[in-house]
Formats: C-alpha cells, sequence, structure tokens
C-alpha cells in the first residue's frame, strides 16, 4: 500500500507539468444592436448583428513543446445573436479554422486563415475593424473579388502562412492558398498570394500589402498602402489601395479617418472615396460618423451613422441600397467580448 501510494504520487508530480503546458481558451463576441437605412424607396429597420464587431465563438490554444517552441490553433465560428444560426451553412468554423508551430522564428500555420489585407486595412482604420459603418471595408467589399478588407474574402482556405514580428515593431508575412478542389485541367486555377510588411513604433504605423488572386484569363492583383499617427487628443488614418484585372476590375478606394477620446469612449469619423474606372458613373462617397462608449473593459454602447453618395450605376449603403441613389443608415446597439 505504501509503495502504491508513492507510485501515485510520482506520477501525478511527472503528469503535473505536462498538463501545465497546454492552455485552452474559449472566447468570443456578442454583438446586437438597431438598424435603420433609408436609399431611395428603398428602407430598412430592425435587429441587427454586428454593427462594431462579428458576433462569433472561439477556441484557441497552445501547448509548450520545449526548445522555445510551441504548437497552436484556433477554430472560430460566426454566429448571429438575433436568430442563434451560424453565419455561414457551408463551413462550421468559417472565420478562422487553423494549426500551426510557433517559436523564435516566427509562426508557420496551415488551413483558414487572415491574408495580410485583413489585419492592415482592420489596423490602419478610424473605425473598428469589423464595423459594418468602416466605409474602407464596405466600399472595397463592393468590388468584384476583392480581399483587401475585413470580411469573408481576406479569409484564405487551405492555405499556408508564415508571420514573424509581432504587434510593436516590424512585422511581416506571407501567404499562399491552394484551390479548394484538387481536379481541373490547372490545380493552380484559382490559387492566391498574399505578402506583407507593417511597421508600429510609438504615435505611427505604417503597413503595405499585395494580394494576387489567380484567374482563368487573368489575375487580380491589389495593392494597399495605409497609415496612422496618434497626436494624442486625436489619432489619425490614412490609405490609398487599388484592385486590377484585365476587362473586369480596375477600382481604386481612397480613404482618411480620425478618432477622437472623449471620456469612455471615443468619437470616429471616416470618409473614403471608391473610384470605378471600369464601369461608367459606378463611383461612390462615403462618410462615417459616430461614437463608442465603454461600459467596462469588455462591454462597449454605441451609436454610429452613415451617409453614401452614389453615382448614377452605383448601388452602395450600410442598411439600404437603390442604384443612383444616397443611401443613410444608422446603428445604436451593444457589444460584449468574453
Amino acid at each position: 500500500m505504501h509503495k502504491q501510494l508513492i507510485a501515485a504520487a510520482v506520477a501525478g508530480l511527472l503528469a503535473a507539468p505536462v498538463m501545465a503546458q497546454s492552455n485552452v481558451t474559449i472566447y468570443g463576441i456578442a454583438d446586437v444592436g438597431i438598424g435603420y437605412g433609408k436609399a431611395g424607396d428603398t428602407t430598412f429597420t430592425g435587429v441587427i448583428d454586428g454593427v462594431l464587431s462579428g458576433p462569433r465563438l472561439g477556441f484557441k490554444g497552445t501547448e509548450d513543446l520545449g526548445n522555445g517552441l510551441s504548437a497552436v490553433f484556433v477554430l472560430e465560428q460566426g454566429f448571429s445573436v438575433g436568430t442563434g444560426a451560424p453565419s455561414s451553412t457551408s463551413r462550421q468554423f468559417h472565420r478562422q479554422s487553423w494549426a500551426g508551430i510557433k517559436g523564435s522564428f516566427g509562426t508557420i500555420s496551415l488551413g483558414r486563415q487572415y491574408a495580410p489585407g485583413y489585419g492592415y486595412t482592420g489596423r490602419l482604420s478610424a473605425a473598428v475593424p469589423g464595423s459594418v459603418f468602416n466605409s474602407q471595408a464596405f466600399l472595397t467589399n463592393s468590388i468584384p473579388g476583392a480581399t483587401m478588407h475585413p470580411g469573408t474574402d481576406a479569409r484564405w482556405n487551405n492555405s499556408l502562412r508564415y508571420r514573424f514580428g509581432g504587434k510593436s515593431g516590424l512585422a511581416a508575412e506571407a501567404i499562399y492558398s491552394f484551390q479548394d478542389t484538387q481536379s481541373g485541367d490547372d490545380r493552380t486555377d484559382d490559387d492566391k498570394l498574399g505578402v506583407g510588411v507593417v511597421y508600429g513604433g510609438g504615435p505611427f504605423a505604417a503597413g503595405v500589402a499585395y494580394h494576387r488572386s489567380k484567374r482563368a484569363d487573368d489575375n487580380l492583383n491589389e495593392i494597399y498602402v495605409g497609415g496612422s499617427y496618434d497626436l494624442g487628443a486625436v489619432e489619425l488614418f490614412a490609405s490609398y489601395q487599388t484592385a486590377k484585372e484585365d476587362n473586369v476590375v480596375d477600382a481604386s478606394v481612397a480613404y482618411f479617418g480620425a478618432t477622437a477620446p472623449v471620456g469612455s469612449g471615443k468619437v470616429v469619423f471616416d470618409i473614403a472615396k471608391l473610384s470605378d474606372d471600369e464601369n461608367d458613373d459606378n463611383d461612390s462617397t462615403s462618410v462615417s460618423v459616430g461614437y463608442t462608449h465603454g461600459l467596462s473593459k469588455r462591454t462597449t454602447v454605441y451609436a454610429l451613422a452613415n451617409r453614401t453618395m452614389n453615382d448614377d450605376n452605383a448601388s452602395r449603403g450600410v442598411f439600404a441600397r437603390e442604384a443612383g441613389d444616397g443611401s443613410t443608415s444608422l446603428g445604436f446597439g451593444l457589444r460584449h467580448k468574453f
């Protein structure tokens, strides 16, 4: 009996460090509010999800492998707070789904992952990256095939990604996405490539990114350059990006934004101009303004407004769209992070 107790104690001591080396975190966002939109004769009023950030439930984990190495993974699913339904019916973890190895050399990972255009456009814009009122995001999202915005098109399936560096200093990354299926005459028919470099130090940050999406006849090439500067009383943001594919897409988005802290919250302003050189009278200008207030570190209430002016053939807006008409949208709600 005495020997059995000693053996059990030794086994417990050996097992404890192994268990301590693994860590899994459950996290998420619940964001829901009321929205209103009007464009011409089209109106919208109702409960809306993800005005500030897309609702999500995620699992992320690390395991210490020794010698400075760690195994890492992320599984993240979007959902609707209003209905409880998943955001995507075709994928279980459609926001992110990847695993990899992290060390002093950086992180190498495989799966469904963010391309550089997701993080850079979010970090270097005034509005919260996932906000539907982010003028850069929803104007760029209207460009056919464009991937340089914080949305679904900036998440690439079957991708190999390398990233080096953190949130401060110089960071670089590269990603290659293999097509979803292995059938067809050319396995690389819809492969994608992305590279980016970003710097953040003190009040200044800047980044440049390039995406190439292969098409049957040509490639869609996207270039993004952005920066921000924190003056204390106000932080300024600016960017310019292009998307070009012969005889299909030739568009650009110029963006300027600003935020100013007010008590426990901040005032947000941005303006963006989409110029479509491939299609006549298809330009749009978007202006967003709002206020976000932190009730706590995890809970934020917000009020946001957007006005989008469209050319005769353009149909863009946050909650309501009608070709040739301007669109006005309002959003009020609450976001809770857990």
